[in-house]
């Protein structure tokens, strides 16, 4: 006869078992581990890629086409900063505050056509101002 200790769940408990049954389970047991190693090394090695910066390129992903993007909006950027500062505020109201032209005109005492105008102008010379 020999002698295992199994756990129950809260505790560990001796119990005794023929020599066959407890090459068998000493042998399951080291399987297991055997296995849940091989699991954690994986995921820690996932993990621990990702945490030094490595990550799983995503092919549906287009790199050039962001860089193009990029590029655009840096020259768009750019071409903004030429312009005066009263029309770089109205560009900034109108796209990027998402201010209605209406609410503008108003805060301006002028038409919303004037702004609309305005806007149309500006437009017109940052498209020259990017050819």
């Amino acid at each position: 006869m020999a002698v295992i200790r199994v756990h129950d769940g809260t505790a560990y408990v001796i119990v005794e078992v023929t020599e066959e049954f407890a090459a068998a389970y000493v042998e399951m047991e080291r399987l297991e581990r055997l296995n849940e190693r091989k699991e954690t090394r994986r995921h820690q090695s996932l993990d621990k890629s990702m945490e030094h910066g490595f990550d799983v390129a995503d092919p549906s992903e287009n790199t050039f086409d962001k860089i193009e993007l990029s590029e655009r909006n840096r020259q768009l950027y750019q071409a903004i900063a030429e312009l005066p500062p009263e029309q770089q505020e109205l560009l900034k109201k109108v796209y990027f505050e998402y201010i209605p032209q209406t609410e503008i005109a108003v805060a301006q005492s002028v038409t919303k056509k004037a702004i609309n105008n305005r806007l149309a102008r500006i437009l017109k010379k940052l498209k020259k101002l990017l050819e």
